[in-house]
């Protein structure tokens, strides 16, 4: 400051609101105690690390979302929540403010895709219900990486696994959209799963609508793939075997997936799913032909 002005003194945050302002130099314990206030107003800072990480991912996130791939958006976004949860991240930075606006956007996209998909099915019972059932199972997948939106969507997909005549065209939708969410991740040693969960999907429904999708989204992702250059005539069919993978289903229907048996032992069963993911599972909570299944292999685990 030129001159014997009063100096003027202002604290403005990343959002913009001021958080201080006075005119007049601070003395004694008037400036840490004024400082040390602000700071507490301030919001949380990130480390270098951290602000680079995020300011890439809500990037990508934002990029995802205009393109309308919520499945994308929603697996990118959900990396966020390894600062803090999604819509409170305890920063008025710009991106960390534009991420909690990015989540709910795409909460209130995916509750309205949803809801549209849920009519159809349920009330207007469609001759080709892959579309809708794909918006689903993606709405499924996304809500899954979203802990409090898991409630809500599972009512919806647990209401559409109780209709038997999608239950072929719903075995379709889930094995895409299982590759489609490996396919959107950022990490690139996720991302080569994606080819081997697609070959899984072409070879289990050849000549099918999830055969042909398979085919285009694998060409994106792996050009080179041998069984893109094979007829679906040449293609030996993947079907069930012992020990092989199958579909595993609580009593209540609220959890579902496709995987192998591999083993068990005190009351709980270990499976592989068809990316290589290991879970275990407590059998008391399986359904009654995958608890027969367990008992059938219980001392055979090849």
């Amino acid at each position: 400051m030129k001159g014997n002005g009063i100096p003027q003194l202002y604290v403005v945050r990343a959002d913009g609101e001021q958080i201080y302002g006075g005119a007049g130099a601070l003395n004694g314990d008037d400036l840490p105690t004024m400082l040390l206030a602000s700071l507490k107003r301030s919001g949380r800072a990130f480390t270098n690390q951290e602000a680079d990480f995020l300011q890439r991912t809500v990037r990508a996130s934002e990029l995802a979302l205009q393109s309308g791939d919520l499945l994308k958006t929603g697996v990118v976004l959900s990396e966020v929540g390894q600062l803090g949860p999604h819509d409170n991240l305890g920063s008025f930075a710009k991106p960390a403010i534009k991420s909690k606006e990015l989540y709910l956007e795409l909460k209130k996209q995916i509750d309205g895709k949803l809801t549209e998909a849920k009519a159809e099915l349920l009330d207007s019972n469609p001759e080709n219900p892959l579309t809708p059932l794909l918006t689903v199972y993606e709405g499924e997948a996304v809500s899954k990486l979203f802990p409090k939106w898991k409630s809500a969507t599972s009512s919806i997909t647990r209401e559409i696994k109780k209709q038997p005549q999608y239950t072929a065209a719903s075995e379709q939708a889930e094995a895409i959209v299982r590759a489609r969410v490996v396919a959107a991740s950022l990490s690139p040693r996720i991302r080569n799963r994606a080819e081997s969960i697609y070959t899984s999907v072409i070879r289990r429904f050849p000549n099918t609508e999830a055969d042909t999708l398979a085919r285009t989204e694998l060409a994106k992702v792996a050009p080179d793939a041998k069984i893109l250059s094979m007829q679906s005539a040449d293609i030996e069919v993947s079907t069930p075997k012992v020990s092989t993978f199958r579909t595993w289903e609580t009593k209540k229907g609220d959890f579902k997936t496709r995987a192998k048996y591999l083993r068990q032992k005190a009351g709980k069963v270990q499976l592989m799913k068809e990316d290589g993911e290991t879970i275990v599972v407590d059998i008391s909570i399986l359904s009654s032909d995958d608890q027969s299944y367990v008992s059938e292999r219980s001392g055979n685990t090849n």
